[in-house]
C-alpha cells in the first residue's frame, strides 16, 4: 500500500502528459488546418487585378485634371529577406481602351515591402523605377506615341494567408510619374490603385 501511495504522483503526471496532446487534437476540428500569419520565406510572386484612378498635371497652372478610373493589372516577383522584409520587382499597368485607341500608363519598379509587426500580414511598401504613358492607335499601321520617365510608389496592403503557401493580397498604392514631353516640357501623372492579388511563396 505504501508503494502504491508513492507512485500516485508519478502516475498523475503521466496521465496529464498523455491527455494534453489529445485535448489539443480535439481543439482543431478534423479536416481543418490551423493557419498562422507572419510565416514568410523563400521566393514569392503575385498576380493582381484592380481599379486605378488616373490624373495628370501639365504644369500649366490648372493642377491635376479629374480622376479617370480604369482597370489595372499587376505582377510582382521577389524574395524574402526576413520576417519583416520582402524585396522584388513589379510591373503595373492601367488600361483605357477607347475603341480606336488604347492608352496605357505603366510602371516597372524595384519594390520593398516592410512588415512593422512580423507576426501580422500588414505591410508598408515603397518603390522606384521607370514609368511610361503611351497611346496606340488602331488604324492598321501600329502607330503610337508615348513618353518615358521616372516613377515612384508608396502603398500598403495585407497578406491574408489562406493555405500553406497561398495568400490573398488586398492593397492600395499611389504611383507618381514624371515625364519630359516631346516638346521638352515636364509634366506629372499619378495613379491611385485599389487592387486584390493572389500570392504564392516557396518557403515555409
Amino acid at each position: 500500500m505504501g508503494t502504491l501511495t508513492k507512485c500516485l504522483p508519478v502516475l498523475s503526471l503521466l496521465a496529464c502528459a498523455v491527455a494534453a496532446p489529445m485535448r489539443a487534437q480535439e481543439a482543431t476540428p478534423r479536416g481543418l488546418v490551423e493557419v498562422r500569419e507572419g510565416n514568410r520565406g523563400g521566393f514569392w510572386g503575385s498576380f493582381g487585378l484592380g481599379a486605378g484612378g488616373e490624373s495628370y498635371d501639365l504644369r500649366d497652372g490648372a493642377g491635376y485634371n479629374d480622376v479617370l478610373y480604369r482597370p489595372t493589372v499587376d505582377l510582382r516577383l521577389g524574395g524574402t529577406v526576413s520576417q519583416s522584409l520582402r524585396l522584388g520587382g513589379e510591373a503595373l499597368a492601367w488600361i483605357d481602351d477607347q475603341g480606336d485607341r488604347t492608352e496605357t500608363v505603366s510602371s516597372f519598379l524595384f519594390i520593398a515591402q516592410f512588415y512593422p509587426i512580423s507576426t501580422s500580414g500588414l505591410y508598408l511598401r515603397g518603390g522606384a523605377g521607370l514609368g511610361r504613358n503611351e497611346v496606340d492607335f488602331k488604324d492598321g499601321f501600329g502607330f503610337g506615341v508615348g513618353d518615358t520617365g521616372f516613377a515612384g510608389l508608396v502603398g500598403a496592403g495585407w497578406e491574408l494567408k489562406v493555405g500553406r503557401r497561398i495568400y490573398i493580397n488586398p492593397s492600395v498604392d499611389l504611383v507618381g510619374q514624371t515625364y519630359s514631353g516631346r516638346g521638352g516640357d515636364r509634366y506629372h501623372e499619378r495613379l491611385v490603385n485599389f487592387g486584390v492579388g493572389v500570392m504564392f511563396q516557396t518557403g515555409r
